[in-house]
């Protein structure tokens, strides 16, 4: 017998049962609420004002969560299901509406405020609060991923930190005044941004070994 079937006999011997990976949407549903937590135990280190609740334009903000939260499931799932082979990424069409429906908000919110354009500075809470919630949830994002690979790291990880991006805004709509400025605006996706370099530098190698 030749050494290659001597060494395929072998490794039948050896191989082991292959467990079957869960869905993505249901892994993704699994570590989010871990990820929401962290996130929400590292924000209450930040001076934290409620929303008012009672204001005629509160469903505003309830829209807010709902849909941050959908989108970044959505994207979450996206990256997740990126590292499993043959699996073809693709967001629902569902996420693109909710998309359109929160940038939608966002200009309702920038109509209603007092100073639309806002000035430099402004919105640096918002930033520091977004950065707070998202970096422990980074560390959630790698795990996921790292339990099942990636074909390609530095998507599957860039999705990973759009979703974080998202959750965090969720969080944000807790404590944050139905109206807003431009220049806020712009400082909640700059963080957002960031957030999803920091995910793609921190997690390529550990994914990828």
């Amino acid at each position: 017998m030749s050494d290659h079937e001597m060494l395929i006999a072998d490794l039948a011997r050896d191989a082991r049962p292959v467990r079957r990976v869960a869905p993505a949407w249901m892994r993704a549903l699994g570590w989010t609420p871990v990820a929401l937590s962290l996130g929400y135990i590292a924000t209450t280190l930040l001076h934290r004002e409620a929303t008012d609740w009672s204001g005629p334009l509160a469903w505003v903000a309830v829209a807010n969560i709902i849909l941050s939260l959908s989108l970044g499931l959505a994207v979450f799932g996206a990256a997740l299901s990126s590292g499993v082979a043959g699996q073809l990424v693709r967001l629902p069409v569902w996420a693109m509406v909710a998309l359109v429906a929160w940038l939608a908000l966002a200009i309702i919110g920038i109509s209603v405020s007092r100073h639309p354009m806002g000035a430099i500075g402004q919105g640096s809470y918002c930033f520091t609060f977004v950065m707070m919630a998202g970096l422990p949830m980074i560390a959630i994002a790698i795990i996921a991923l790292r339990r099942t690979g990636a074909l390609q790291p530095a998507r599957s990880l860039a999705l990973s930190g759009i979703g974080i991006g998202f959750m965090a805004f969720a969080l944000l709509a807790f404590c944050h005044p139905i109206g807003m400025s431009v220049v806020d605006f712009l400082g909640h996706l700059t963080a957002a941004l960031i957030l999803c370099g920091i995910t793609i530098i921190a997690g390529r190698k550990i994914i990828s070994a």
